[in-house]
């Protein structure tokens, strides 16, 4: 049975938290209750017996029986102390709030036995990097995946709470009084109709010189209801409220009749304004944030312009279906300690990356260059970088490059470029880059290969595969697409809409050009020229007869060393040229089909009979191209006397002789200090030395390297 994907918001204060989810059928946040209570002290206790922990309202009982050890205030001050006391043991708060956020979510299961997180948005007062990365630490050791948390302020979550509301309640400003034994607050949200979406500003105001919490012990009604009379008329002067929120202990009563409200209450109500007293107000906003992200992935209705909020689009430029696209390291409005990001791209024959940055208000775009030095020399889109995007504070953007290869084609070097700039402080106008768009690629993960058998190839993205098409089109065949591979597409892409279209496409007898062109399209790596180009190409191999094709995978196999596979095939095709084809092949076909046999027998160290194989091209075909190889296998032979009688039967001037044996020269020499023959004479010195088990080693190793050569499948 599949599990219930909640979207929840948690509000994680120093003396009580508490959890909402989104419930479906009312269409709003619904409070999640532990221990029938749905404010939840945020109190650990460590048992005495069996080092147990407990939570909540379980935990205030077992430290008053004297059954453990409390811990209070772990959610505080990360910054300045990471670590807590506990009995006279240090711990991190970190650890201490993964416990607490671990049983107190299990609270979720009230709701329903089946349900689970689906996404989560934990709201505190205020929030640092300490804190965030507290926060993410604690999530990750839980087990949950990083993309399914989000982090913010209390005052971005009142705003998704005061603007997820019906729209009369919020056509003008909005106010929220908060009062506790910490005082009272308020905090104003101005909206701005002059754009759309809505922009919206929130600023706080302390009002403790009114009401600094002490009263809520010794309460005297008519005092406090002057004072908060005075407290209100000091914040809403020169102002349009729509709607006034109540939230805190000092408020638990309002509106019920018993409360000491009365001349601020009608303050309140005057001129029609809307008054809600409620006491779960920031996990409700979290959860309305969770539902947008996580339910629907979309933008809320409103702009955020708040302190700590980021104020501009990063970006990159990309193409996504061969169209122009932004390609989004991070989105303004994101809190500056949450606009984390990996991303990987591939560059096309690019020495700098240009960092965008936009401001949606005023579409003013500035930019920022970051020169690749030493960026290794590959073909192109064939680096894939890795770019890690955070956040110092909210101007101050570090941008993270890593080089991670491009899968085993082209080992990762693991290079490292980094920046930090001032978003408000960079270059106004764009310049201009011979190149500038990126690929955006499939980011690397921990999954199983896809073996290309003929090459022995080892691929790990989409984009790979699409590289190795591009550059072995001979040996595509409708084999390739087989099972293994549409579920090896199915791990990559996440579901298996590419595989189901490709198999769909297989099954109904399309042309292999066809099913090429559908994965080519499919993924953004290849444009449209060079897809035309392998599609031509699979058309004109539609076109060959079977013997122009039975050659061409004789060559396929020859090219990645199955030799004895290659020459199975290149008898067949010599056969077939002297018979049923005699007419029909050209000279050079047949003088090509003899060469590369010969090729293949010379890869077996079967001298003589690549010696025949380049004898027989060279008679077909009389010209340098086939003299030289023939030359150079009766020279590997020591056959003087042929290479002689050659010369002078096809009066071979001194000229194109010595050229063609200064290149054998040069190519003797060549292999003579090649790191593979020097790997090959470091061995046979292990056959006259003190160390036989070496020599086996390297025999061993060596044998089973060369039958590889001598595999048919």
């Amino acid at each position: 049975m599949e599990k219930q994907k909640l979207m929840v918001g948690y509000d994680l204060c120093t003396d009580y938290s508490q959890i909402s989810y989104y419930n479906i059928e009312k269409d709003e946040p619904d409070s999640v209750e532990l221990d029938g209570q749905a404010e939840i002290p945020t109190v650990l206790c460590r048992l005495f017996a069996g080092d147990e922990w407990l939570v909540g309202q379980q935990a205030v009982k077992a430290a008053q029986e004297g059954k453990g050890v409390p811990v209070r205030n772990f959610t505080t001050h990360i910054a300045d102390d990471p670590m807590v006391d506990v009995a006279g043991e240090r711990m991190e708060k970190s650890g201490l709030i993964s416990i607490f956020l671990t049983k107190t979510l299990k609270a979720i299961e009230n709701v329903s036995a089946s349900a689970e997180i689906g996404f989560i948005t934990i709201t505190m007062e205020d929030i640092d990097l300490a804190a965030a990365d507290a926060l993410k630490r604690a999530i990750a050791s839980m087990g949950m995946d990083a993309k399914l948390l989000a982090l913010e302020s209390h005052r971005l979550s009142y705003e998704y709470y005061a603007l997820s509301q019906r729209r009369e309640l919020w056509t003008h400003d909005v106010g929220l009084f908060e009062y506790d034994r910490h005082g009272l607050r308020y905090h104003h949200l101005s909206v701005s109709w002059k754009h759309h979406p809505p922009v919206v500003t929130a600023e706080t105001t302390e009002l403790k010189q009114y009401l600094d919490g002490h009263e809520l012990s010794d309460q005297v009604p008519p005092e406090m209801d002057r004072k908060f009379l005075e407290a209100i008329k000091e914040v809403s002067a020169r102002r349009t409220i729509s709607t006034y929120y109540l939230m805190g202990e000092g408020f638990a009563e309002a509106g019920s009749g018993k409360s000491w409200m009365n001349l601020s209450l009608k303050q309140l109500c005057a001129m029609k304004r809307h008054v809600f007293v409620g006491q779960n107000l920031y996990a409700r906003g979290a959860c309305y944030h969770s539902y947008d992200q996580g339910a629907l992935g979309k933008k809320p209705g409103f702009a955020a312009a708040n302190a700590g909020l980021l104020t501009k689009d990063i970006y990159l430029r990309s193409v996504h279906k061969h169209a122009p696209r932004k390609l989004v390291l991070a989105a303004s409005g994101t809190p500056w300690y949450s606009a984390v990001s990996k991303t990987a791209i591939i560059i096309d024959d690019q020495e700098q990356l240009i960092i965008r940055m936009r401001d949606p208000l005023t579409n003013f775009e500035q930019t920022e260059v970051l020169q690749l030095d030493d960026l290794p020399e590959r073909p192109p889109k064939t680096t894939k970088l890795l770019i890690e995007t955070s956040f110092q504070s909210e101007t101050s953007c570090r941008i993270r490059i890593t080089d991670i290869g491009f899968g085993e084609i082209f080992a990762a070097t693991g290079k490292v470029w980094e920046e930090q700039f001032d978003i408000t402080e960079a270059a106004a106008v764009p310049l201009q880059a011979r190149k500038e768009s990126v690929i955006e690629a499939t980011m690397p993960l921990e999954v199983f290969p896809l073996d290309m058998k003929m090459s022995g190839t080892r691929l790990f993205s989409l984009e790979e595969l699409c590289w190795y098409l591009s550059k072995n089109v001979y040996v595509t065949t409708y084999d390739l697409f087989d099972e293994k591979m549409f579920f090896w597409m199915d791990k990559i892409t996440g579901n298996h809409s590419l595989a189901l279209a490709i198999a769909n496409y297989k099954s109904s007898g399309k042309p292999l050009k066809e099913i090429v062109r559908l994965l080519l399209n499919a993924v953004d790596y290849l444009d449209n020229g060079e897809i035309a180009r392998i599609y031509n190409k699979l058309t004109e191999m539609e076109n060959q007869n079977p013997l122009e094709q039975m050659r061409l995978a004789a060559d396929n196999y020859n090219r990645y060393g199955h030799y004895m596979a290659a020459l199975k095939n290149y008898h067949h095709v010599v056969y077939q040229m002297s018979h049923d084809y005699e007419e029909e092949m050209t000279r050079q076909f047949k003088a090509d089909t003899w060469h590369n046999m010969g090729l293949a027998f010379l890869k077996l160290h079967n001298l003589k009979c690549a010696a025949e194989c380049m004898e027989n091209a060279f008679e077909l075909v009389k010209t340098q191209e086939f003299l030289a190889p023939y030359m150079y296998v009766l020279e590997l032979m020591g056959d003087h006397e042929r290479i002689l009688a050659l010369i002078r039967q096809e009066e071979i001037t001194p000229d194109i002789s010595d050229a063609i044996f200064n290149r054998y020269k040069e190519a003797e020499n060549q292999c003579r200090d090649s790191a593979s023959n020097k790997r090959v004479q470091t061995g046979l010195a292990f056959r006259n030395s003190d160390s036989p088990e070496k020599y086996r080693e390297f025999v061993i190793d060596y044998l089973e390297q060369q039958k590889k050569n001598y595999d048919l499948s």
